[in-house]
């Protein structure tokens, strides 16, 4: 069976994911001043605790999973799931891509301008959304889909393009709960930091190709994964070209690991004749395995 694995990023993230930390690294996070049974929604919308906690949550039900399905052909992952993929793939172990996680967190709050924010645009050609974003001193951040982008900037940026962009046709816009204008430009900093500190790790090999968000590239060494994981900090990503990548693989079965299933809705709608499914959808661990073992 070919498994391609996608990792999710921020934005799905609940409360009672937290019930799916696993005791080493919920450990982690309270060590980190971070207790997830007392975390609430509003604290959960924070770069400081979203990353850690989503990278945990992913790391818990890889660990959970990796010994019941086969090797994956790939994993690609979205935003901060990247660096899920790159544990799963064996770049850094679980505890460490935590600390890593919130390493990238603080770099990143600590770059990002005050007052920024990231707004999904659903419905308009390319070059009219890159125009109106950077008349308002927004930059294009990430590519979903055809006619289907998220900019980001300065909220001041926002709040003017919103209503040009919904006048110029937007079939849907939609303010992500992020503060940071990631994929930016403006996190520059943050991305030569992290890189500096991603060069202190040794370089392993990894067990199965991981794809860089920007655009696709495999990386199968250490090395290559985390030099794409500090370039993704400031660089725009190709979520799209991803999905085509991963479709051209040609996987038996696509699996979104973490919250939500944002993934493999788009997923979907590039390869309806894909099985494609997110473990949010599924009440229990073997009723993931049991439906990636039904395609097999």
């Amino acid at each position: 069976m070919r498994l391609a694995l996608l990792f999710s990023g921020q934005g799905g993230q609940r409360p009672e994911h937290g019930q799916q930390i696993g005791a080493e690294l919920r450990q982690a996070l309270a060590d980190a001043a971070i207790n997830i049974a007392t975390v609430d929604p509003e604290k959960l919308a924070k770069n400081s605790v979203a990353q850690p906690f989503i990278f945990a949550q992913q790391m818990t039900l890889w660990s959970h999973l990796q010994a019941e399905l086969p090797r994956p052909i790939c994993a690609a992952g979205y935003s901060l799931g990247e660096m899920a993929a790159c544990s799963a793939a064996g770049a850094f172990s679980a505890v460490e891509g935590l600390h890593l996680c919130i390493e990238r967190a603080r770099l990143m709050d600590q770059a990002a301008p005050d007052d920024s924010g990231m707004l999904a645009v659903l419905g308009l050609d390319e070059s009219l959304v890159a125009g109106i974003a950077a008349e308002s001193g927004l930059a294009i951040a990430i590519r979903n889909a055809p006619r289907h982008y998220v900019v980001a900037g300065p909220r001041a940026g926002i709040d003017a393009a919103a209503p040009r962009l919904e006048a110029a046709g937007a079939s849907r816009l939609v303010h992500l709960a992020v503060h940071t204008p990631s994929h930016t430009a403006l996190l520059t900093s943050a991305a030569v930091n992290f890189e500096k500190r991603l060069n202190l790790l040794p370089d392993r090999r990894l067990a199965f190709p991981v794809l860089s968000a920007i655009d696709a590239t495999p990386a199968r060494s250490g090395r290559a994964a985390l030099n794409a994981l500090a370039r993704q900090i400031c660089t725009p990503l190709d979520w799209a070209a991803c999905l085509q990548t991963v479709l051209e693989m040609q996987p038996d079965v696509v699996l979104e690991i973490g919250p939500g299933n944002a993934l493999a809705r788009l997923f979907a709608e590039l390869a309806p004749n894909v099985p494609v499914r997110a473990c949010d959808d599924f009440r229990s661990n073997d009723g993931i395995v049991s439906w990636v073992r039904s395609h097999n």
